[in-house]
């Protein structure tokens, strides 16, 4: 019998800044560990205002300067209605991981990509300069194996 892969939705405001990258970033974990089979990953965004859209080009060009390619990446937003379709949830932030509740996501089918650092959300780096990109990909690069990690003992406990 073959089991199905465990479906990862990565989420942030708007699908083109940090959820992005850390699903580039966890996808390269996990190919790089050979845990693809394990692993269905995407991202979205709880907004609607970009869907159909590339990356940032900040955030593609901070990535791409890392060997990270988010050029195929078009942005997708998570609502009520699609959540079904993913097993587990990346929120990048508190407001994002408050949004899914609102729409039904229960909590243990949530975490918060904030291992390494603490109590800190992964800040939004939309409204700030090229180093506020530069410091998002840094958290997320630290936190993607942690991430990926927490995520297949819970795929291995289901």
């Amino acid at each position: 019998m073959t089991q199905v892969a465990t479906r990862v939705l990565f989420v942030c405001l708007g699908n083109i800044c940090r959820s992005p990258q850390a699903e580039a970033l966890c996808q390269n974990y996990v190919d790089e560990q050979g845990l693809s089979h394990h692993f269905e990953l995407q991202s979205a965004g709880t907004g609607s205002w970009h869907i159909g859209k590339g990356a940032d080009p900040r955030s593609a060009q901070t990535a791409k300067s890392h060997g990270v390619d988010l050029s195929s990446h078009c942005a997708q937003q998570v609502n009520a209605n699609n959540i079904a379709q993913w097993d587990f949830f990346v929120a990048m932030d508190c407001c994002n991981y408050d949004e899914l509740t609102r729409m039904g996501v229960a909590p243990e089918h949530m975490i918060l990509m904030r291992f390494a650092d603490g109590e800190q959300d992964v800040p939004d780096p939309y409204y700030g300069g090229d180093q506020g990109f530069e410091n998002v990909f840094n958290i997320l690069e630290h936190n993607a194996g942690l991430v990926m990690q927490h995520l297949l003992k819970k795929y291995s406990s289901n």
